[in-house]
């Protein structure tokens, strides 16, 4: 009886969290379609705002970019601008007029879009999964359905995708030109590179480690993303990313647009473009 009893207050607070969110309304969700107002929850913690050296307010751009959700499918801010800009790209490949991804990818004419999601696209990949021209893939994977790819090294051939997608993945590669040089390559002409990565837009760039003849160099006390103590290696943060980052990406041969927030600057999804 009291597992019952604690399925049915969970039950209740989350159609209570839904009806509240839904009655303050906002922007639709990126994700599922939810107009509803994202619901607020602190993510980051003071050692990974130390570390990085963020001001108080950049700490909390950086917590409503990671913690605040949809109150329907749980889409942070992050996921949700991320598949915004997902669906304008299906949108420009098929013609359709879909306003979410949900919405895109129950649509058919999805399924002649070759979409490449190198690692799982915040919680996206519920929906992406659908599309019959997806190649999704986890870097180390030990899943025998799920292959590994390196974003320096893709085993795909050229001019394979419509649109590639990774979400807050570039900071934990240690040659990122190299990434954008490959993601570049298996894109055909005119095709779209969507990503996330955190920015802080008022400083530059830095190195916080890299790789010297294959051994790992820190040039910084190290840092993982993913949880308060999480050591593993695949989560090292090896570039803090600045401004400079939008020229870094052109100089790769990209054409980059930014989709950006009116009220938050730390929620930036990068448009790449492959120049047809």
């Amino acid at each position: 009886m009291s597992k019952l009893l604690h399925r049915l207050r969970r039950a209740g607070r989350r159609a209570r969290e839904i009806l509240g969110s839904r009655w303050q309304g906002g922007h639709p969700c990126g994700a599922c379609g939810f107009p509803g107002r994202p619901l607020p929850r602190q993510v980051l913690w003071p050692e990974l705002v130390a570390q990085w050296e963020l001001t108080p307010q950049w700490a909390a751009w950086m917590d409503d970019r990671e913690g605040s959700r949809c109150a329907r499918c749980g889409a942070t801010r992050r996921g949700s601008q991320l598949a915004q800009a997902v669906v304008a790209e299906i949108n420009r490949v098929t013609g359709m007029q879909a306003r979410s991804l949900r919405a895109a990818t129950a649509d058919r004419r999805c399924r002649r879009v070759a979409i490449a999601e190198i690692n799982s696209a915040a919680n996206l990949h519920k929906y992406l999964s659908r599309c019959a021209g997806l190649r999704y893939s986890e870097y180390g994977s030990s899943d025998p359905s799920v292959p590994s790819e390196d974003l320096t090294r893709l085993s795909y051939p050229d001019a394979s995708f419509d649109i590639a997608i990774t979400s807050d993945t570039m900071e934990h590669v240690p040659d990122v030109d190299a990434a954008f040089r490959e993601v570049r390559r298996v894109l055909k002409p005119g095709a779209a590179y969507v990503f996330s990565i955190p920015v802080v837009w008022d400083r530059a760039t830095r190195a916080r480690a890299v790789l010297r003849n294959g051994e790992l160099v820190h040039l910084l006390p190290p840092s993982h993303h993913g949880a308060a103590g999480d050591g593993r290696n695949d989560m090292l943060v090896f570039h803090e990313f600045g401004s400079d980052v939008v020229e870094r990406c052109r100089a790769t041969g990209f054409d980059v647009e930014l989709l950006r927030s009116d009220d938050n600057p730390a929620l930036v999804t990068f448009v790449a473009r492959r120049p047809s």
